[in-house]
């Protein structure tokens, strides 16, 4: 394999996970809904990163948009790792591994409901989460296609 094609690979993968990052970054924000929503999508989305978030809550505008930031680049790693040939897959699928770890303990630790101030379910949570799991089905596709697909040495 060329070495420019695995870059333009990794380049390809980064951006795509930036732009599900930022999509879900979007949606997450909505979710929350300006303190009235849910913050699961915000902690699911940028796990472990959410856990900043927890540990400085009293001053937390600087950790709020370092794992707003920090989700979003987190995903951008993840899609270059899955793009690319080699170990990188196996080191995705132990970063995505983490992640959902991380996620778990989070909403459970934090105790936090789905529903919102209003005793409802937000709209933009019943959107954040397809979009959520549709990208999560599509990392482990190419994960395991990766895996399937690499040349015997």
């Amino acid at each position: 394999m060329m070495v420019g094609s695995e870059i333009i690979r990794s380049i390809a993968g980064a951006l795509a996970g930036l732009f599900y990052g930022c999509g879900l970054a979007f949606l997450a924000i909505a979710a929350a809904g300006a303190g009235h929503g849910s913050f699961i999508p915000l902690y699911v989305s940028s796990a472990p990163l959410s856990a900043l978030y927890l540990v400085a809550k009293a001053g937390g505008e600087a950790a709020f948009l370092a794992i707003l930031f920090g989700g979003t680049l987190l995903w951008a790693v993840v899609g270059c790792l899955v793009a690319l040939a080699g170990r990188a897959p196996k080191a995705a699928a132990a970063l995505l591994a983490v992640h959902y770890l991380s996620a778990l303990a989070l909403v459970v630790g934090t105790g936090e409901p789905p529903r919102g101030i209003a005793g409802e379910i937000p709209d933009f949570l019943k959107i954040w989460a397809p979009v959520y799991l549709i990208g999560q089905v599509a990392l482990w596709w190419q994960i395991s296609g990766r895996r399937q697909s690499r040349p015997a040495a």
